[in-house]
Protein backbone atom coordinates (compact mmCIF):
# COMPACT_ATOMS: atom_id res chain seq x y z
CA UNK A 1 0.00 0.00 0.00
CA UNK A 2 2.91 2.18 0.67
CA UNK A 3 5.14 2.05 -2.43
CA UNK A 4 0.98 2.54 -4.55
CA UNK A 5 1.14 5.90 -2.44
CA UNK A 6 4.91 6.92 -3.11
CA UNK A 7 4.25 5.83 -6.20
CA UNK A 8 1.70 8.07 -6.96
CA UNK A 9 3.24 11.34 -5.45
CA UNK A 10 5.79 10.56 -7.76
CA UNK A 11 4.21 11.07 -10.43
CA UNK A 12 2.04 13.60 -9.46
CA UNK A 13 5.61 15.48 -8.82
CA UNK A 14 6.38 14.73 -12.53
CA UNK A 15 2.75 16.03 -13.57
CA UNK A 16 3.20 19.02 -12.16
CA UNK A 17 6.74 19.88 -13.39
CA UNK A 18 5.57 18.73 -16.92
CA UNK A 19 2.66 21.26 -16.45
CA UNK A 20 5.09 24.44 -15.71
CA UNK A 21 7.37 23.18 -18.42
CA UNK A 22 4.70 22.95 -21.18
CA UNK A 23 3.41 26.52 -19.53
CA UNK A 24 6.70 27.92 -19.97
CA UNK A 25 6.72 26.75 -23.51
CA UNK A 26 3.42 28.37 -24.40
CA UNK A 27 4.62 31.68 -23.47
CA UNK A 28 5.57 34.32 -25.85
CA UNK A 29 8.49 36.08 -23.51
CA UNK A 30 9.21 33.82 -20.36
CA UNK A 31 10.17 36.75 -18.45
CA UNK A 32 12.10 35.91 -15.58
CA UNK A 33 13.03 38.79 -13.12
CA UNK A 34 17.01 39.14 -12.90
CA UNK A 35 16.82 41.68 -10.25
CA UNK A 36 14.35 43.83 -7.69
CA UNK A 37 14.28 46.93 -5.62
CA UNK A 38 12.62 46.34 -2.52
CA UNK A 39 9.71 49.11 -2.69
CA UNK A 40 7.00 49.72 -0.61
CA UNK A 41 3.16 48.95 -1.73
CA UNK A 42 1.47 51.15 -4.49
CA UNK A 43 -1.76 52.82 -3.18
CA UNK A 44 -4.93 54.01 -4.59
CA UNK A 45 -5.49 57.73 -4.89
CA UNK A 46 -6.43 59.64 -1.99
CA UNK A 47 -8.15 62.73 -4.28
CA UNK A 48 -8.57 63.07 -7.63
CA UNK A 49 -5.66 64.56 -10.02
CA UNK A 50 -3.14 63.58 -7.46
CA UNK A 51 -1.49 60.76 -9.04
CA UNK A 52 1.58 62.61 -9.28
CA UNK A 53 1.53 62.86 -5.75
CA UNK A 54 1.48 58.95 -5.32
CA UNK A 55 4.23 58.63 -7.53
CA UNK A 56 6.55 61.25 -6.19
CA UNK A 57 5.58 59.93 -2.73
CA UNK A 58 6.68 55.90 -3.92
CA UNK A 59 10.10 56.97 -4.48
CA UNK A 60 10.83 58.87 -1.71
CA UNK A 61 9.50 55.96 0.49
CA UNK A 62 11.77 53.44 -1.72
CA UNK A 63 14.60 55.55 -0.87
CA UNK A 64 14.20 55.55 2.17
CA UNK A 65 14.03 51.74 2.47
CA UNK A 66 17.71 51.96 0.23
CA UNK A 67 18.99 53.50 3.52
CA UNK A 68 18.60 51.05 5.48
CA UNK A 69 15.48 52.26 7.35
CA UNK A 70 11.92 50.68 7.83
CA UNK A 71 9.33 51.28 5.67
CA UNK A 72 7.32 54.89 6.13
CA UNK A 73 3.89 55.17 4.62
CA UNK A 74 3.89 58.82 3.88
CA UNK A 75 0.98 61.21 3.58
CA UNK A 76 0.09 61.69 -0.02
CA UNK A 77 -2.52 64.29 0.70
CA UNK A 78 0.54 67.03 2.67
CA UNK A 79 2.25 66.84 -0.77
CA UNK A 80 -0.91 67.71 -2.44
CA UNK A 81 -1.63 70.41 0.62
CA UNK A 82 1.61 71.83 0.05
CA UNK A 83 1.07 72.12 -3.50
CA UNK A 84 -1.78 74.35 -3.59
CA UNK A 85 0.17 76.77 -0.98
CA UNK A 86 3.21 77.20 -3.21
CA UNK A 87 0.77 77.26 -5.91
CA UNK A 88 -0.94 80.63 -4.38
CA UNK A 89 2.26 82.22 -3.89
CA UNK A 90 2.91 81.56 -7.78
CA UNK A 91 -0.18 82.75 -8.90
CA UNK A 92 0.74 86.18 -7.11
CA UNK A 93 4.28 86.42 -8.66
CA UNK A 94 2.73 85.77 -12.47
CA UNK A 95 -0.06 87.56 -11.87
CA UNK A 96 -2.88 85.08 -12.25
CA UNK A 97 -1.01 83.11 -14.61
CA UNK A 98 -0.03 80.04 -12.86
CA UNK A 99 -2.98 77.49 -12.42
CA UNK A 100 -5.15 76.65 -8.77
CA UNK A 101 -5.55 73.18 -9.16
CA UNK A 102 -5.08 69.69 -8.10
CA UNK A 103 -3.04 68.52 -11.41
CA UNK A 104 0.94 68.31 -10.92
CA UNK A 105 3.99 66.78 -11.98
CA UNK A 106 6.10 64.04 -9.61
CA UNK A 107 8.86 66.38 -8.84
CA UNK A 108 6.06 68.44 -7.17
CA UNK A 109 6.77 66.69 -4.27
CA UNK A 110 10.24 67.41 -4.00
CA UNK A 111 9.53 71.15 -4.19
CA UNK A 112 7.64 70.69 -1.41
CA UNK A 113 9.48 68.20 0.60
CA UNK A 114 11.92 71.20 0.71
CA UNK A 115 10.32 73.57 1.65
CA UNK A 116 7.82 72.59 4.24
CA UNK A 117 9.24 69.05 5.14
CA UNK A 118 6.77 65.70 5.28
CA UNK A 119 4.89 63.85 7.47
CA UNK A 120 3.67 60.35 7.74
CA UNK A 121 0.15 59.06 7.58
CA UNK A 122 0.22 59.59 10.94
CA UNK A 123 1.18 62.92 11.42
CA UNK A 124 -1.84 64.49 8.61
CA UNK A 125 -5.07 65.25 9.76
CA UNK A 126 -7.66 64.32 7.54
CA UNK A 127 -10.63 66.39 6.09
CA UNK A 128 -14.15 64.20 6.61
CA UNK A 129 -15.05 65.30 3.42
CA UNK A 130 -15.38 62.59 0.81
CA UNK A 131 -12.50 64.01 -1.95
CA UNK A 132 -14.43 62.39 -4.57
CA UNK A 133 -18.36 63.12 -3.95
CA UNK A 134 -19.78 65.78 -4.71
CA UNK A 135 -17.37 68.83 -2.84
CA UNK A 136 -14.38 67.58 -4.63
CA UNK A 137 -14.79 70.44 -6.88
CA UNK A 138 -16.09 73.53 -4.43
CA UNK A 139 -12.46 74.07 -2.69
CA UNK A 140 -10.19 74.54 -6.47
CA UNK A 141 -13.63 76.98 -7.16
CA UNK A 142 -12.99 78.53 -3.52
CA UNK A 143 -9.20 79.17 -4.21
CA UNK A 144 -9.26 80.48 -7.39
CA UNK A 145 -12.15 83.19 -6.73
CA UNK A 146 -9.69 84.02 -3.79
CA UNK A 147 -6.66 84.51 -5.74
CA UNK A 148 -8.26 85.97 -8.78
CA UNK A 149 -9.57 88.58 -6.35
CA UNK A 150 -6.59 89.45 -4.26
CA UNK A 151 -5.00 89.87 -8.06
CA UNK A 152 -7.78 92.01 -9.77
CA UNK A 153 -8.25 94.32 -6.54
CA UNK A 154 -7.34 98.05 -7.64
CA UNK A 155 -4.02 99.02 -6.95
CA UNK A 156 -2.69 96.13 -5.67
CA UNK A 157 -3.21 97.07 -2.30
CA UNK A 158 -5.00 93.56 -0.63
CA UNK A 159 -5.43 92.86 3.04
CA UNK A 160 -3.55 89.79 3.71
CA UNK A 161 -6.49 88.25 5.21
CA UNK A 162 -6.94 86.32 2.08
CA UNK A 163 -4.47 83.37 2.85
CA UNK A 164 -6.99 82.89 6.08
CA UNK A 165 -9.67 82.28 3.80
CA UNK A 166 -7.46 80.23 1.29
CA UNK A 167 -5.95 78.10 4.11
CA UNK A 168 -9.20 77.39 5.96
CA UNK A 169 -10.14 76.10 2.51
CA UNK A 170 -7.20 74.03 2.43
CA UNK A 171 -7.75 72.68 5.91
CA UNK A 172 -11.70 72.15 5.80
CA UNK A 173 -11.61 69.88 2.09
CA UNK A 174 -8.23 68.41 2.61
CA UNK A 175 -6.95 68.71 6.21
CA UNK A 176 -3.13 69.27 7.30
CA UNK A 177 -0.31 68.79 8.64
CA UNK A 178 0.11 68.17 12.40
CA UNK A 179 2.29 71.10 13.68
CA UNK A 180 3.99 68.27 15.98
CA UNK A 181 3.36 64.67 15.97
CA UNK A 182 4.63 61.26 17.56
CA UNK A 183 6.00 58.69 15.33
CA UNK A 184 7.43 55.57 16.96
CA UNK A 185 7.47 57.14 20.46
CA UNK A 186 9.38 60.36 19.38
CA UNK A 187 8.08 64.29 18.33
CA UNK A 188 8.56 65.59 14.86
CA UNK A 189 7.82 68.24 13.04
CA UNK A 190 7.20 67.87 9.21
CA UNK A 191 10.76 69.19 9.01
CA UNK A 192 12.32 67.81 11.62
CA UNK A 193 10.40 64.55 10.21
CA UNK A 194 12.39 64.45 6.90
CA UNK A 195 15.48 65.23 8.44
CA UNK A 196 15.63 62.34 10.58
CA UNK A 197 14.92 60.07 7.16
CA UNK A 198 18.10 61.80 5.75
CA UNK A 199 16.57 62.66 2.26
CA UNK A 200 17.96 65.87 0.49
CA UNK A 201 16.02 67.17 -2.30
CA UNK A 202 18.92 68.37 -3.97
CA UNK A 203 19.67 64.46 -4.74
CA UNK A 204 16.98 64.17 -7.05
CA UNK A 205 16.79 65.05 -11.09
CA UNK A 206 14.21 65.21 -13.90
CA UNK A 207 15.79 63.17 -16.94
CA UNK A 208 13.61 64.08 -20.44
CA UNK A 209 14.62 63.57 -24.26
CA UNK A 210 14.02 66.12 -26.48
CA UNK A 211 15.88 66.82 -29.81
CA UNK A 212 14.87 70.93 -30.07
CA UNK A 213 17.08 70.67 -26.88
CA UNK A 214 20.62 71.50 -26.21
CA UNK A 215 21.92 67.85 -25.21
CA UNK A 216 22.56 67.33 -21.85
CA UNK A 217 21.56 70.46 -20.71
CA UNK A 218 18.37 71.56 -18.53
CA UNK A 219 15.04 72.76 -20.10
CA UNK A 220 11.95 73.26 -19.18
CA UNK A 221 9.64 70.52 -19.45
CA UNK A 222 6.65 71.48 -22.05
CA UNK A 223 4.25 70.26 -20.59
CA UNK A 224 0.58 71.16 -19.33
CA UNK A 225 0.90 70.59 -15.52
CA UNK A 226 4.51 72.12 -15.27
CA UNK A 227 3.36 75.28 -13.27
CA UNK A 228 6.24 75.67 -11.45
CA UNK A 229 8.33 75.57 -14.96
CA UNK A 230 10.81 73.20 -13.66
CA UNK A 231 13.64 71.54 -15.79
CA UNK A 232 14.90 68.43 -16.48
CA UNK A 233 17.83 67.45 -18.22
CA UNK A 234 18.48 66.35 -21.65
CA UNK A 235 19.62 63.17 -23.10
CA UNK A 236 19.31 61.12 -26.36
CA UNK A 237 16.22 58.48 -26.57
CA UNK A 238 18.86 55.65 -25.69
CA UNK A 239 19.93 57.34 -22.60
CA UNK A 240 16.51 56.89 -21.15
CA UNK A 241 17.23 53.46 -20.98
CA UNK A 242 20.40 53.37 -19.75
CA UNK A 243 19.62 55.45 -16.96
CA UNK A 244 16.68 53.29 -15.72
CA UNK A 245 19.00 50.13 -15.86
CA UNK A 246 21.64 51.99 -14.22
CA UNK A 247 19.62 53.00 -11.45
CA UNK A 248 18.34 49.48 -10.88
CA UNK A 249 21.05 47.94 -10.96
CA UNK A 250 22.55 50.26 -8.40
CA UNK A 251 19.65 49.60 -5.93
CA UNK A 252 17.25 52.51 -6.71
CA UNK A 253 13.73 52.84 -7.99
CA UNK A 254 12.60 55.29 -10.71
CA UNK A 255 9.17 57.64 -11.33
CA UNK A 256 8.48 56.88 -14.82
CA UNK A 257 5.72 59.28 -16.19
CA UNK A 258 4.75 58.58 -20.08
CA UNK A 259 2.28 57.48 -21.63
CA UNK A 260 0.37 54.22 -21.12
CA UNK A 261 -0.48 52.64 -24.34
CA UNK A 262 -3.20 50.41 -23.72
CA UNK A 263 -3.29 48.36 -27.11
CA UNK A 264 0.62 48.09 -26.57
CA UNK A 265 0.35 45.98 -23.85
CA UNK A 266 0.11 42.34 -23.56
CA UNK A 267 -2.33 41.28 -21.02
CA UNK A 268 -1.62 37.84 -20.62
CA UNK A 269 2.28 38.15 -20.05
CA UNK A 270 2.40 41.92 -18.38
CA UNK A 271 4.55 43.57 -20.91
CA UNK A 272 4.66 46.67 -22.91
CA UNK A 273 6.12 46.60 -26.21
CA UNK A 274 6.36 48.76 -30.09
CA UNK A 275 5.22 46.40 -32.40
CA UNK A 276 6.51 46.30 -35.65
CA UNK A 277 3.31 44.41 -36.86
CA UNK A 278 1.16 42.57 -34.97
CA UNK A 279 0.57 41.51 -31.07
CA UNK A 280 1.89 38.07 -29.74
CA UNK A 281 -1.08 35.77 -31.00
CA UNK A 282 -2.08 37.92 -34.02
CA UNK A 283 -2.14 36.48 -37.06
CA UNK A 284 -1.85 38.18 -40.45
CA UNK A 285 -4.29 34.71 -41.67
CA UNK A 286 -5.46 31.54 -41.62
CA UNK A 287 -2.11 29.81 -42.82
CA UNK A 288 0.49 32.08 -40.81
CA UNK A 289 1.74 29.75 -37.86
CA UNK A 290 1.90 30.87 -34.33
CA UNK A 291 5.17 31.65 -32.92
CA UNK A 292 5.53 31.40 -29.67
CA UNK A 293 8.41 33.99 -29.18
CA UNK A 294 9.29 37.31 -28.90
CA UNK A 295 7.46 39.78 -31.23
CA UNK A 296 9.97 41.74 -33.57
CA UNK A 297 9.29 45.73 -32.44
CA UNK A 298 9.91 49.03 -34.16
CA UNK A 299 13.05 50.95 -34.22
CA UNK A 300 12.38 53.77 -32.45
CA UNK A 301 14.36 56.64 -34.46
CA UNK A 302 15.03 59.65 -32.94
CA UNK A 303 12.50 61.43 -35.36
CA UNK A 304 9.62 58.74 -34.03
CA UNK A 305 10.52 59.45 -30.44
CA UNK A 306 10.14 63.24 -31.14
CA UNK A 307 7.21 63.20 -33.08
CA UNK A 308 5.38 60.84 -30.19
CA UNK A 309 6.98 63.08 -27.57
CA UNK A 310 5.48 66.36 -29.04
CA UNK A 311 1.90 64.78 -28.86
CA UNK A 312 1.73 63.39 -25.69
CA UNK A 313 3.24 66.18 -23.54
CA UNK A 314 -0.11 67.61 -24.19
CA UNK A 315 -1.81 64.23 -22.48
CA UNK A 316 -2.79 63.35 -18.99
CA UNK A 317 0.40 60.85 -18.26
CA UNK A 318 0.92 58.01 -16.62
CA UNK A 319 3.33 56.87 -13.66
CA UNK A 320 5.19 54.05 -12.40
CA UNK A 321 7.50 53.33 -9.87
CA UNK A 322 10.22 51.56 -12.05
CA UNK A 323 12.03 49.16 -9.71
CA UNK A 324 13.63 46.13 -11.36
CA UNK A 325 14.44 44.08 -14.58
CA UNK A 326 13.53 41.22 -16.03
CA UNK A 327 14.54 38.60 -19.27
CA UNK A 328 12.49 37.64 -22.06
CA UNK A 329 13.53 33.60 -23.86
CA UNK A 330 15.39 35.34 -26.30
CA UNK A 331 17.59 37.24 -23.71
CA UNK A 332 16.16 40.99 -24.17
CA UNK A 333 15.89 42.80 -21.44
CA UNK A 334 13.33 44.78 -19.87
CA UNK A 335 12.79 47.58 -17.17
CA UNK A 336 9.98 46.19 -14.39
CA UNK A 337 7.23 48.85 -13.07
CA UNK A 338 4.20 48.95 -11.24
CA UNK A 339 1.30 51.39 -11.40
CA UNK A 340 1.74 54.22 -8.87
CA UNK A 341 -1.64 55.09 -8.36
CA UNK A 342 -3.59 52.23 -8.20
CA UNK A 343 -3.18 49.64 -5.44
CA UNK A 344 -2.44 45.73 -5.90
CA UNK A 345 1.14 46.44 -7.12
CA UNK A 346 0.13 45.86 -10.65
CA UNK A 347 3.26 45.25 -12.54
CA UNK A 348 4.38 45.68 -16.21
CA UNK A 349 7.61 45.04 -18.26
CA UNK A 350 8.56 47.64 -20.33
CA UNK A 351 10.51 47.30 -23.50
CA UNK A 352 13.08 49.07 -24.08
CA UNK A 353 11.53 50.23 -27.48
CA UNK A 354 8.47 51.19 -25.71
CA UNK A 355 10.76 53.42 -23.15
CA UNK A 356 12.29 55.51 -25.98
CA UNK A 357 9.16 56.02 -27.93
CA UNK A 358 6.69 56.76 -24.65
CA UNK A 359 8.78 58.28 -21.91
CA UNK A 360 7.91 62.20 -21.01
CA UNK A 361 10.05 62.54 -18.24
CA UNK A 362 12.17 60.36 -15.02
CA UNK A 363 12.02 61.35 -11.48
CA UNK A 364 14.96 59.84 -9.45
CA UNK A 365 18.66 60.00 -7.58
CA UNK A 366 20.99 61.59 -8.63
CA UNK A 367 23.96 59.24 -7.58
CA UNK A 368 21.76 56.10 -9.47
CA UNK A 369 22.92 58.09 -12.41
CA UNK A 370 25.97 55.91 -14.74
CA UNK A 371 29.38 57.44 -14.41
CA UNK A 372 29.67 59.02 -18.00
CA UNK A 373 26.34 60.42 -18.02
CA UNK A 374 26.68 62.30 -14.53
CA UNK A 375 29.57 63.71 -15.75
CA UNK A 376 27.73 65.18 -18.96
CA UNK A 377 25.67 66.61 -17.43
CA UNK A 378 27.75 68.22 -14.77
CA UNK A 379 26.50 66.32 -11.92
Amino acid sequence: MRKIHVSFMLLLVFLLFSSAQISAQESYYGLKSTKKVTTSPSKDLPRPLSCWSNAGAALLEAEILKSGQKDIDLSEMDFVHNAYLQKADAFLKSSGKTKIGGDGIASDVILSLAQFGMVPEVGFMKSDKDPFGEDAGEMDAILRGTMRMVVDKENGNFSERWKNTYDGALVSYIGEARINFKYKDQDFAPKSFAEKTGLKPGDYILISSDSRQEMFKPFILPINNNWSEQKAYNVAPEDLVKVMKSAVEKGFAVTWCGDVVQKSIFVAEKVAIVPASKMPGEKANEIDKLVMEPVAETNVTPELRQEKFQKIVTKEPGYMLVYGLSKDKKGADYLVGKNACQSGDNELNLSESYIKLNTVFLLLNKNSLPADLKIKLGL
